[in-house]
């Protein structure tokens, strides 16, 4: 069975996100910065086949006003139901993310260890980097150990900003 997914552009502090979600939920918020919007639209429709992709901001309220109030600091993190696909190892790191509260921050390292596999920080990281609904998965909250930034998807100078929203960094 075919479904629907609605997209559109949203204003941020940081840069113009590509947001998008079904009835089930937000299933992409990807900051677009240097990528093509029909790149992410076309690896939005391969992601979630089979799949009719239609612009519309009204479908997607809830979620936006959402971001409005993170974006204004009257909101510190977004609860808003996620539609994900990905491994079983995915969601699990994906679902400890959300647990991270805004003005903390976690090493890849001690997410590992909360999901019983202390060796896999490294994959931790690669799960990190593969989520398609940054900001509702708070992989910016995720650091390198002894207190290095780390990678992020978007670029290192928005997961600083997005940190020093939050008040973890300076």
């Amino acid at each position: 069975m075919e479904q629907t997914i609605s997209y559109t552009g949203v204003a941020s502090p940081w840069g113009i996100l590509l947001l998008a979600g079904s009835e089930k939920g937000i299933c992409c918020c990807e900051f677009l910065g240097e990528k093509e919007l029909g790149q992410l639209l076309a690896h939005l429709h391969n992601r979630h086949r089979p799949v009719q992709l239609r612009e519309s901001g009204r479908a997607l309220a809830a979620a936006i006003k959402a971001l409005e109030r993170y974006f204004s600091g009257e909101l510190s993190s977004l609860d808003h139901p996620v539609h994900l696909e990905g491994t079983p190892f995915q969601l699990e790191v994906w679902a400890r993310l959300r647990e991270i509260p805004a003005g903390r921050v976690a090493t890849y390292g001690e997410i590992a260890v909360r999901l019983g596999r202390p060796e896999a920080a490294r994959a931790v990281g690669q799960a990190c980097g593969s989520t398609p609904v940054a900001l509702f998965i708070p992989c910016h909250r995720v650091i390198a150990a002894g207190g290095k930034l780390g990678g992020f998807a978007s670029g290192t100078h928005v997961k600083k900003a997005l940190l020093r929203h939050e008040g973890w960094l300076r």
